[in-house]
Protein backbone atom coordinates (compact mmCIF):
# COMPACT_ATOMS: atom_id res chain seq x y z
CA UNK A 1 0.00 0.00 0.00
CA UNK A 2 1.29 3.57 -1.18
CA UNK A 3 1.98 6.11 1.88
CA UNK A 4 -1.08 7.70 0.38
CA UNK A 5 -3.19 4.91 0.87
CA UNK A 6 -5.34 3.10 -1.23
CA UNK A 7 -6.43 5.07 -4.42
CA UNK A 8 -10.57 5.87 -4.24
CA UNK A 9 -12.35 6.43 -7.78
CA UNK A 10 -15.98 8.22 -7.31
CA UNK A 11 -18.02 8.14 -10.44
CA UNK A 12 -20.75 10.60 -10.99
CA UNK A 13 -21.51 12.39 -7.70
CA UNK A 14 -19.72 15.63 -6.87
CA UNK A 15 -20.99 16.04 -3.53
CA UNK A 16 -20.26 11.97 -2.93
CA UNK A 17 -16.12 12.78 -3.89
CA UNK A 18 -16.12 16.01 -2.41
CA UNK A 19 -17.32 13.80 0.91
CA UNK A 20 -14.81 11.05 0.90
CA UNK A 21 -12.21 13.88 -0.05
CA UNK A 22 -12.59 15.39 3.14
CA UNK A 23 -13.30 12.55 5.61
CA UNK A 24 -10.46 12.15 6.90
CA UNK A 25 -9.62 8.84 6.02
CA UNK A 26 -6.23 7.43 5.08
CA UNK A 27 -6.61 6.94 1.16
CA UNK A 28 -6.37 8.74 -1.85
CA UNK A 29 -9.51 10.27 -3.56
CA UNK A 30 -8.90 10.86 -7.20
CA UNK A 31 -10.32 13.27 -9.84
CA UNK A 32 -13.86 13.26 -10.18
CA UNK A 33 -15.22 10.79 -12.79
CA UNK A 34 -18.56 12.43 -14.39
CA UNK A 35 -20.03 8.96 -15.45
CA UNK A 36 -17.99 5.24 -16.15
CA UNK A 37 -17.02 5.88 -19.38
CA UNK A 38 -14.89 9.06 -18.41
CA UNK A 39 -13.97 6.32 -15.60
CA UNK A 40 -13.13 3.39 -18.29
CA UNK A 41 -10.95 6.38 -20.61
CA UNK A 42 -8.94 7.47 -17.47
CA UNK A 43 -8.38 4.09 -16.05
CA UNK A 44 -7.08 3.15 -19.67
CA UNK A 45 -4.77 6.32 -20.36
CA UNK A 46 -3.16 6.05 -17.09
CA UNK A 47 -5.30 8.81 -15.60
CA UNK A 48 -6.84 6.71 -13.00
CA UNK A 49 -4.41 4.63 -10.35
CA UNK A 50 -5.36 0.88 -11.70
CA UNK A 51 -4.09 -0.13 -8.12
CA UNK A 52 -7.23 1.56 -7.03
CA UNK A 53 -8.99 -0.40 -3.83
CA UNK A 54 -12.15 1.63 -3.34
CA UNK A 55 -14.85 2.49 -6.27
CA UNK A 56 -18.11 4.32 -5.25
CA UNK A 57 -20.96 4.51 -8.23
CA UNK A 58 -23.65 7.02 -7.77
CA UNK A 59 -27.02 5.87 -9.15
CA UNK A 60 -28.25 8.80 -12.37
CA UNK A 61 -31.40 7.96 -11.12
CA UNK A 62 -33.01 7.38 -14.56
CA UNK A 63 -33.46 3.99 -16.48
CA UNK A 64 -31.21 4.33 -19.95
CA UNK A 65 -27.60 3.62 -20.84
CA UNK A 66 -26.09 5.28 -18.34
CA UNK A 67 -27.36 3.22 -15.70
CA UNK A 68 -26.63 0.06 -17.29
CA UNK A 69 -23.19 1.23 -17.88
CA UNK A 70 -23.17 1.65 -14.01
CA UNK A 71 -24.32 -1.54 -13.40
CA UNK A 72 -21.47 -3.36 -15.57
CA UNK A 73 -19.13 -1.54 -13.98
CA UNK A 74 -19.82 -2.20 -10.60
CA UNK A 75 -20.11 -6.28 -11.47
CA UNK A 76 -16.61 -5.89 -13.51
CA UNK A 77 -15.08 -4.08 -10.26
CA UNK A 78 -16.66 -5.92 -7.22
CA UNK A 79 -15.75 -8.98 -9.30
CA UNK A 80 -12.03 -8.47 -9.42
CA UNK A 81 -11.98 -7.73 -5.76
CA UNK A 82 -12.65 -4.21 -5.06
CA UNK A 83 -14.34 -2.91 -2.68
CA UNK A 84 -17.20 -1.07 -4.21
CA UNK A 85 -19.97 1.10 -3.02
CA UNK A 86 -23.18 2.00 -4.53
CA UNK A 87 -25.52 5.46 -3.92
CA UNK A 88 -28.94 6.36 -5.40
CA UNK A 89 -31.59 8.50 -4.26
CA UNK A 90 -34.24 6.96 -3.41
CA UNK A 91 -35.34 3.28 -2.28
CA UNK A 92 -36.59 2.83 -5.79
CA UNK A 93 -33.76 4.01 -7.86
CA UNK A 94 -31.52 1.25 -5.74
CA UNK A 95 -34.40 -0.98 -6.17
CA UNK A 96 -33.85 -0.45 -10.04
CA UNK A 97 -29.74 -0.27 -9.89
CA UNK A 98 -30.21 -3.43 -7.86
CA UNK A 99 -32.18 -5.43 -10.74
CA UNK A 100 -29.40 -3.48 -13.05
CA UNK A 101 -26.59 -4.89 -11.39
CA UNK A 102 -28.31 -8.71 -11.14
CA UNK A 103 -28.91 -8.51 -15.50
CA UNK A 104 -25.01 -7.62 -15.74
CA UNK A 105 -23.73 -10.16 -13.45
CA UNK A 106 -25.70 -12.70 -15.15
CA UNK A 107 -24.62 -11.49 -18.89
CA UNK A 108 -20.99 -11.43 -17.81
CA UNK A 109 -21.21 -15.15 -16.02
CA UNK A 110 -21.14 -14.13 -12.57
CA UNK A 111 -23.58 -15.10 -9.73
CA UNK A 112 -25.78 -12.47 -8.70
CA UNK A 113 -25.81 -14.08 -5.25
CA UNK A 114 -22.25 -14.09 -4.74
CA UNK A 115 -21.47 -10.64 -5.75
CA UNK A 116 -20.34 -8.17 -2.86
CA UNK A 117 -20.91 -4.29 -3.15
CA UNK A 118 -22.13 -2.24 -0.63
CA UNK A 119 -25.52 0.22 -0.90
CA UNK A 120 -25.12 3.41 1.29
CA UNK A 121 -28.11 4.48 3.30
CA UNK A 122 -30.34 6.84 1.71
CA UNK A 123 -31.18 10.45 3.32
CA UNK A 124 -28.09 9.67 5.67
CA UNK A 125 -25.55 12.69 6.60
CA UNK A 126 -21.93 12.55 5.61
CA UNK A 127 -21.12 11.24 8.86
CA UNK A 128 -23.79 8.51 8.90
CA UNK A 129 -22.49 7.47 5.31
CA UNK A 130 -18.71 7.40 6.27
CA UNK A 131 -19.62 5.46 9.65
CA UNK A 132 -21.80 2.93 7.50
CA UNK A 133 -18.31 2.63 4.99
CA UNK A 134 -16.17 1.84 7.83
CA UNK A 135 -17.19 -1.79 8.56
CA UNK A 136 -16.08 -3.09 4.73
CA UNK A 137 -13.12 -0.49 4.76
CA UNK A 138 -11.42 -2.76 7.99
CA UNK A 139 -7.79 -3.54 6.49
CA UNK A 140 -7.93 -1.66 3.60
CA UNK A 141 -7.63 2.14 4.89
CA UNK A 142 -7.66 3.51 8.29
CA UNK A 143 -10.63 5.28 9.35
CA UNK A 144 -10.52 7.36 11.97
CA UNK A 145 -12.77 7.48 15.48
CA UNK A 146 -14.26 10.84 14.34
CA UNK A 147 -14.93 12.59 11.67
CA UNK A 148 -13.46 16.20 10.67
CA UNK A 149 -15.86 18.89 11.62
CA UNK A 150 -15.86 19.87 8.03
CA UNK A 151 -17.72 16.82 7.16
CA UNK A 152 -21.14 18.14 6.07
CA UNK A 153 -24.01 16.00 5.30
CA UNK A 154 -24.18 15.05 1.66
CA UNK A 155 -27.35 14.51 -0.83
CA UNK A 156 -29.44 11.56 -0.22
CA UNK A 157 -27.93 8.35 -0.81
CA UNK A 158 -28.94 3.98 -1.01
CA UNK A 159 -31.28 3.01 1.74
CA UNK A 160 -29.27 0.80 4.59
CA UNK A 161 -28.84 -2.66 3.86
CA UNK A 162 -26.10 -5.12 4.89
CA UNK A 163 -23.89 -6.83 2.02
CA UNK A 164 -20.81 -9.28 3.00
CA UNK A 165 -17.14 -7.03 3.18
CA UNK A 166 -15.05 -7.55 0.16
CA UNK A 167 -11.43 -8.50 1.11
CA UNK A 168 -9.73 -5.91 -0.11
CA UNK A 169 -7.19 -6.62 -3.22
CA UNK A 170 -6.20 -4.90 -6.79
CA UNK A 171 -8.25 -3.63 -9.38
CA UNK A 172 -5.40 -4.86 -11.85
CA UNK A 173 -2.09 -5.29 -9.52
CA UNK A 174 -1.23 -4.29 -6.45
CA UNK A 175 2.09 -2.39 -5.69
CA UNK A 176 3.65 -4.85 -3.47
CA UNK A 177 3.19 -8.44 -4.30
CA UNK A 178 4.41 -11.16 -2.43
CA UNK A 179 7.51 -12.77 -4.43
CA UNK A 180 7.04 -15.84 -6.48
CA UNK A 181 8.67 -18.96 -5.38
CA UNK A 182 8.92 -17.24 -1.55
CA UNK A 183 7.46 -18.84 1.69
CA UNK A 184 5.61 -21.99 0.55
CA UNK A 185 1.57 -22.54 0.82
CA UNK A 186 -0.03 -25.50 2.03
CA UNK A 187 -1.67 -26.22 -0.97
CA UNK A 188 1.60 -25.85 -3.32
CA UNK A 189 4.94 -26.89 -3.25
CA UNK A 190 5.63 -28.53 -6.68
CA UNK A 191 9.14 -28.04 -7.45
CA UNK A 192 9.72 -26.00 -10.11
CA UNK A 193 6.36 -24.24 -9.90
CA UNK A 194 5.53 -20.98 -7.67
CA UNK A 195 4.51 -21.14 -4.15
CA UNK A 196 0.68 -20.34 -4.85
CA UNK A 197 0.64 -22.65 -7.83
CA UNK A 198 -2.46 -25.32 -7.27
CA UNK A 199 -0.70 -28.59 -7.02
CA UNK A 200 -4.11 -29.65 -7.09
CA UNK A 201 -4.99 -28.33 -10.62
CA UNK A 202 -1.66 -29.12 -11.88
CA UNK A 203 -1.64 -32.78 -10.67
CA UNK A 204 -4.65 -33.06 -13.08
CA UNK A 205 -3.71 -34.60 -16.46
CA UNK A 206 -4.03 -32.42 -19.77
CA UNK A 207 -7.35 -32.81 -20.79
CA UNK A 208 -7.70 -35.09 -23.94
CA UNK A 209 -6.80 -34.05 -27.19
CA UNK A 210 -5.54 -30.14 -25.18
CA UNK A 211 -3.90 -27.99 -28.07
CA UNK A 212 -2.43 -25.24 -27.03
CA UNK A 213 -1.33 -22.59 -30.08
CA UNK A 214 1.00 -19.51 -29.83
CA UNK A 215 0.23 -16.83 -32.67
CA UNK A 216 3.11 -14.76 -32.69
CA UNK A 217 4.80 -12.43 -35.30
CA UNK A 218 8.01 -10.28 -35.71
CA UNK A 219 6.52 -7.01 -36.85
CA UNK A 220 3.46 -4.45 -35.08
CA UNK A 221 0.63 -4.04 -36.74
CA UNK A 222 0.33 -7.68 -38.51
CA UNK A 223 -3.06 -8.85 -36.73
CA UNK A 224 -1.60 -10.64 -34.41
CA UNK A 225 -4.06 -9.89 -31.71
CA UNK A 226 -7.28 -9.88 -34.04
CA UNK A 227 -6.48 -13.24 -35.69
CA UNK A 228 -5.74 -14.78 -32.29
CA UNK A 229 -9.20 -13.95 -30.99
CA UNK A 230 -11.06 -14.94 -34.97
CA UNK A 231 -9.16 -18.18 -34.42
CA UNK A 232 -10.35 -18.55 -31.05
CA UNK A 233 -13.96 -17.64 -31.68
CA UNK A 234 -14.12 -19.62 -35.54
CA UNK A 235 -12.75 -22.80 -33.29
CA UNK A 236 -15.20 -21.97 -30.89
CA UNK A 237 -18.36 -21.90 -33.33
CA UNK A 238 -17.31 -24.54 -35.51
CA UNK A 239 -17.24 -27.19 -32.26
CA UNK A 240 -20.08 -25.93 -31.25
CA UNK A 241 -22.16 -26.05 -34.90
CA UNK A 242 -20.44 -30.01 -35.24
CA UNK A 243 -22.10 -31.32 -32.12
CA UNK A 244 -18.68 -31.47 -30.38
CA UNK A 245 -18.16 -28.12 -28.11
CA UNK A 246 -14.71 -27.03 -27.19
CA UNK A 247 -13.60 -24.77 -24.55
CA UNK A 248 -11.73 -22.37 -25.49
CA UNK A 249 -9.17 -19.57 -24.06
CA UNK A 250 -7.03 -16.72 -25.19
CA UNK A 251 -4.07 -15.85 -22.87
CA UNK A 252 -3.04 -12.14 -23.75
CA UNK A 253 0.91 -12.85 -23.14
CA UNK A 254 2.11 -9.10 -24.34
CA UNK A 255 2.45 -7.75 -21.05
CA UNK A 256 3.17 -4.47 -21.52
CA UNK A 257 1.16 -2.99 -24.75
CA UNK A 258 -1.82 -6.22 -24.68
CA UNK A 259 -4.64 -5.85 -27.24
CA UNK A 260 -7.37 -8.16 -26.40
CA UNK A 261 -8.84 -6.04 -23.79
CA UNK A 262 -9.63 -3.24 -26.82
CA UNK A 263 -10.61 -5.91 -28.87
CA UNK A 264 -13.43 -6.99 -26.60
CA UNK A 265 -14.30 -3.97 -24.74
CA UNK A 266 -13.61 -5.25 -21.47
CA UNK A 267 -10.36 -4.20 -19.34
CA UNK A 268 -10.92 -6.17 -15.95
CA UNK A 269 -10.01 -8.08 -13.92
CA UNK A 270 -6.79 -8.71 -15.65
CA UNK A 271 -3.95 -11.44 -14.87
CA UNK A 272 -2.77 -9.53 -11.74
CA UNK A 273 -6.64 -10.46 -10.31
CA UNK A 274 -4.97 -14.09 -10.39
CA UNK A 275 -1.65 -13.40 -9.89
CA UNK A 276 -2.60 -12.28 -6.26
CA UNK A 277 -4.43 -14.68 -5.31
CA UNK A 278 -3.05 -16.68 -2.56
CA UNK A 279 -3.50 -19.93 -4.82
CA UNK A 280 -4.25 -20.38 -8.21
CA UNK A 281 -6.34 -22.91 -8.37
CA UNK A 282 -9.13 -23.17 -11.01
CA UNK A 283 -12.09 -21.11 -8.90
CA UNK A 284 -9.81 -18.41 -8.43
CA UNK A 285 -8.84 -18.58 -12.26
CA UNK A 286 -12.04 -19.14 -13.33
CA UNK A 287 -13.39 -15.72 -11.38
CA UNK A 288 -10.96 -13.76 -13.39
CA UNK A 289 -11.55 -14.55 -16.95
CA UNK A 290 -13.46 -12.18 -19.01
CA UNK A 291 -15.80 -13.30 -21.19
CA UNK A 292 -15.45 -12.35 -24.97
CA UNK A 293 -19.18 -11.64 -25.86
CA UNK A 294 -20.59 -13.04 -28.74
CA UNK A 295 -18.02 -15.24 -29.51
CA UNK A 296 -18.28 -18.06 -26.87
CA UNK A 297 -14.37 -17.50 -25.24
CA UNK A 298 -12.85 -17.02 -22.13
CA UNK A 299 -9.53 -14.37 -22.33
CA UNK A 300 -6.81 -13.45 -19.72
CA UNK A 301 -6.48 -10.06 -19.89
CA UNK A 302 -2.67 -8.51 -20.13
CA UNK A 303 -2.03 -6.32 -16.83
CA UNK A 304 -3.03 -2.33 -18.14
CA UNK A 305 0.03 -0.81 -17.13
CA UNK A 306 3.54 -2.13 -18.27
CA UNK A 307 4.80 -1.40 -15.39
CA UNK A 308 3.84 -4.48 -13.82
CA UNK A 309 5.03 -6.77 -17.10
CA UNK A 310 8.11 -8.05 -14.90
CA UNK A 311 5.36 -9.39 -11.79
CA UNK A 312 3.75 -11.35 -13.97
CA UNK A 313 6.61 -13.35 -15.38
CA UNK A 314 7.36 -16.68 -17.03
CA UNK A 315 7.24 -18.40 -14.21
CA UNK A 316 3.84 -17.21 -13.55
CA UNK A 317 2.48 -17.76 -17.26
CA UNK A 318 4.17 -20.80 -17.02
CA UNK A 319 2.04 -22.04 -14.21
CA UNK A 320 -1.02 -20.31 -15.44
CA UNK A 321 -0.86 -21.55 -18.93
CA UNK A 322 -0.48 -25.16 -17.83
CA UNK A 323 -3.07 -25.11 -15.48
CA UNK A 324 -5.71 -23.86 -18.18
CA UNK A 325 -4.65 -27.01 -20.15
CA UNK A 326 -6.52 -28.73 -17.29
CA UNK A 327 -9.60 -26.94 -17.83
CA UNK A 328 -9.60 -25.49 -21.39
CA UNK A 329 -9.34 -27.87 -24.70
CA UNK A 330 -8.01 -24.99 -26.78
CA UNK A 331 -5.53 -22.34 -25.23
CA UNK A 332 -4.50 -19.82 -27.80
CA UNK A 333 -1.48 -17.33 -26.73
CA UNK A 334 -1.06 -13.84 -28.11
CA UNK A 335 1.98 -12.76 -28.05
CA UNK A 336 4.46 -9.14 -28.25
CA UNK A 337 6.51 -9.44 -31.34
CA UNK A 338 9.21 -9.64 -29.13
CA UNK A 339 9.83 -13.22 -30.08
CA UNK A 340 13.86 -13.07 -27.94
CA UNK A 341 11.51 -11.81 -24.38
CA UNK A 342 11.75 -14.82 -22.30
CA UNK A 343 8.11 -14.81 -21.70
CA UNK A 344 7.90 -15.37 -25.51
CA UNK A 345 11.25 -17.42 -25.59
CA UNK A 346 10.86 -19.78 -22.45
CA UNK A 347 6.92 -19.95 -22.27
CA UNK A 348 4.88 -19.21 -25.34
CA UNK A 349 7.01 -21.27 -27.80
CA UNK A 350 7.69 -23.51 -25.61
CA UNK A 351 4.65 -24.70 -24.53
CA UNK A 352 2.81 -24.18 -27.52
CA UNK A 353 1.87 -27.38 -29.62
CA UNK A 354 1.37 -25.01 -32.60
CA UNK A 355 2.91 -21.86 -33.65
CA UNK A 356 1.26 -19.47 -36.07
CA UNK A 357 3.47 -16.93 -37.26
CA UNK A 358 1.43 -14.00 -38.36
CA UNK A 359 3.31 -12.07 -41.85
CA UNK A 360 1.87 -9.50 -44.19
CA UNK A 361 2.43 -8.78 -47.52
CA UNK A 362 4.63 -5.71 -47.02
CA UNK A 363 8.59 -6.69 -47.86
CA UNK A 364 9.44 -5.44 -44.56
CA UNK A 365 7.31 -7.94 -42.78
CA UNK A 366 8.36 -11.19 -44.85
CA UNK A 367 11.97 -10.24 -44.38
CA UNK A 368 11.19 -9.82 -40.76
CA UNK A 369 9.31 -13.40 -40.55
CA UNK A 370 12.35 -14.58 -42.16
CA UNK A 371 15.26 -13.64 -39.96
CA UNK A 372 12.69 -14.62 -36.65
CA UNK A 373 12.17 -18.02 -38.20
CA UNK A 374 15.72 -18.57 -38.56
CA UNK A 375 16.42 -17.55 -34.77
CA UNK A 376 13.33 -19.34 -33.73
CA UNK A 377 14.09 -22.81 -35.20
CA UNK A 378 18.13 -22.90 -35.27
CA UNK A 379 19.46 -24.81 -32.58
CA UNK A 380 20.00 -23.83 -29.42
CA UNK A 381 24.14 -24.82 -29.77
CA UNK A 382 24.03 -22.24 -32.71
CA UNK A 383 22.15 -19.16 -30.35
CA UNK A 384 18.77 -20.57 -31.61
CA UNK A 385 15.76 -21.20 -29.39
CA UNK A 386 15.75 -24.71 -30.42
CA UNK A 387 11.91 -24.81 -31.59
CA UNK A 388 11.07 -27.85 -34.07
CA UNK A 389 10.22 -26.32 -37.39
CA UNK A 390 7.13 -29.09 -37.29
CA UNK A 391 5.26 -26.76 -34.69
CA UNK A 392 5.08 -23.94 -37.26
CA UNK A 393 2.71 -22.55 -39.44
CA UNK A 394 2.36 -19.24 -41.01
CA UNK A 395 -0.65 -16.76 -41.28
CA UNK A 396 -0.52 -14.77 -44.49
CA UNK A 397 -2.27 -11.48 -43.30
CA UNK A 398 -4.54 -9.08 -44.96
CA UNK A 399 -3.55 -11.09 -48.55
CA UNK A 400 -4.09 -8.97 -51.38
CA UNK A 401 -3.03 -9.42 -54.79
CA UNK A 402 -0.91 -7.30 -56.91
CA UNK A 403 0.92 -5.70 -54.35
CA UNK A 404 4.30 -6.83 -55.40
CA UNK A 405 5.10 -10.01 -52.98
CA UNK A 406 4.27 -13.42 -54.99
CA UNK A 407 3.90 -16.37 -53.87
CA UNK A 408 6.97 -18.07 -53.99
CA UNK A 409 8.57 -14.63 -52.20
CA UNK A 410 6.55 -16.02 -48.97
CA UNK A 411 6.95 -19.70 -49.16
CA UNK A 412 10.65 -18.89 -49.68
CA UNK A 413 11.02 -16.31 -46.33
CA UNK A 414 9.12 -18.97 -44.54
CA UNK A 415 11.84 -21.60 -44.96
CA UNK A 416 10.07 -24.26 -46.08
CA UNK A 417 7.40 -24.10 -43.21
CA UNK A 418 3.72 -24.99 -44.35
CA UNK A 419 1.22 -21.84 -44.96
CA UNK A 420 -1.57 -22.78 -42.73
CA UNK A 421 -4.19 -20.34 -43.67
CA UNK A 422 -4.50 -17.44 -45.77
CA UNK A 423 -6.68 -14.40 -44.61
CA UNK A 424 -7.95 -11.78 -47.38
CA UNK A 425 -7.77 -7.77 -46.78
CA UNK A 426 -11.33 -6.59 -45.50
CA UNK A 427 -9.83 -3.27 -43.43
CA UNK A 428 -12.87 -1.14 -43.31
CA UNK A 429 -15.17 -3.97 -41.86
CA UNK A 430 -11.82 -5.32 -39.66
CA UNK A 431 -11.24 -1.42 -38.48
CA UNK A 432 -15.15 -1.09 -37.98
CA UNK A 433 -15.58 -4.24 -35.77
CA UNK A 434 -12.56 -3.17 -33.65
CA UNK A 435 -13.80 0.36 -33.32
CA UNK A 436 -17.24 -0.96 -32.16
CA UNK A 437 -16.13 -3.95 -30.43
CA UNK A 438 -18.02 -6.26 -32.40
CA UNK A 439 -15.28 -8.54 -33.26
CA UNK A 440 -17.76 -11.35 -32.99
CA UNK A 441 -19.36 -9.84 -36.08
CA UNK A 442 -16.38 -10.80 -38.63
CA UNK A 443 -16.93 -14.41 -38.12
CA UNK A 444 -19.88 -14.18 -40.18
CA UNK A 445 -18.03 -12.32 -42.76
CA UNK A 446 -18.10 -13.32 -46.19
CA UNK A 447 -13.73 -13.54 -46.35
CA UNK A 448 -13.25 -13.75 -43.24
CA UNK A 449 -15.64 -16.05 -41.79
CA UNK A 450 -14.65 -18.83 -44.34
CA UNK A 451 -10.82 -18.20 -43.96
CA UNK A 452 -10.47 -18.64 -40.02
CA UNK A 453 -12.95 -21.72 -39.97
CA UNK A 454 -10.59 -23.02 -42.79
CA UNK A 455 -7.38 -22.17 -40.35
CA UNK A 456 -9.26 -23.15 -37.28
CA UNK A 457 -9.98 -27.17 -39.33
CA UNK A 458 -5.73 -26.65 -39.75
CA UNK A 459 -4.86 -26.16 -36.98
CA UNK A 460 -7.30 -28.98 -34.98
CA UNK A 461 -7.43 -31.88 -38.04
CA UNK A 462 -8.24 -34.24 -35.54
CA UNK A 463 -11.53 -32.20 -34.09
CA UNK A 464 -14.87 -32.30 -35.52
CA UNK A 465 -15.37 -28.56 -37.11
CA UNK A 466 -18.59 -27.55 -39.26
CA UNK A 467 -17.57 -25.92 -42.48
CA UNK A 468 -18.59 -21.89 -42.44
CA UNK A 469 -21.45 -22.51 -44.64
CA UNK A 470 -22.73 -24.96 -46.89
CA UNK A 471 -23.13 -22.88 -49.72
CA UNK A 472 -20.26 -20.29 -49.20
CA UNK A 473 -16.35 -19.76 -49.94
CA UNK A 474 -14.40 -17.25 -49.89
CA UNK A 475 -13.55 -15.31 -52.82
CA UNK A 476 -9.92 -16.10 -54.04
CA UNK A 477 -9.38 -13.20 -56.32
CA UNK A 478 -7.68 -11.52 -54.31
CA UNK A 479 -6.11 -14.08 -51.99
CA UNK A 480 -2.82 -15.55 -53.77
CA UNK A 481 -1.92 -18.85 -54.73
CA UNK A 482 -0.49 -20.76 -51.10
CA UNK A 483 -2.81 -23.96 -51.81
CA UNK A 484 -1.00 -26.90 -49.87
CA UNK A 485 -1.21 -31.01 -51.28
CA UNK A 486 -4.01 -33.01 -50.35
CA UNK A 487 -1.91 -35.13 -48.89
CA UNK A 488 -0.42 -32.10 -46.33
CA UNK A 489 -4.39 -31.48 -46.02
CA UNK A 490 -5.44 -34.69 -44.73
CA UNK A 491 -2.68 -34.54 -42.46
CA UNK A 492 -3.51 -30.46 -41.46
CA UNK A 493 -0.52 -28.34 -42.10
CA UNK A 494 0.93 -29.06 -38.60
CA UNK A 495 2.87 -31.99 -39.68
CA UNK A 496 2.84 -34.96 -36.64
Amino acid sequence: MSPEGPGVIVVGDESLHRLLAESGVAWNVQAHQSDTRAMWDALSGGRLDVTSRVLAFADPGTAGPERTQVARAVVAMAHAGACVFVSAGSSEDLAALRADIGHAANSQGVAPDGLMYHPLPVGADGRQMLEAMRPALAGIATVPDEFPAAVAPAAPLVEAASSPRVEGIALADLPELPPIGGEASASASMEGYPASASTELLSRPRLPGQVTITVTSSKGGSGKSTASLLLAGSIARASRRAGQPLSVCVVDLDTRDGQVASLIGKFMPTALNIRVQPVWDEERIRRNLVHADGMDIDTVLAPIRPRTADTVGPEFYRALVRSLQRMFDVIIMDTSVQYLDPLIADVALKEADEILFVTTLASTAVQGMARALREITAPVDESGLGVPREKLGIIVNQSVAGVGMEREQVLAAGLGIPVAGVIPLATKDVLTATNLNRMQELLDHPLLGPAYTQLAQACLPDRQLAPWADDASPTTAEVPDTATPDSQKKLGFFRK
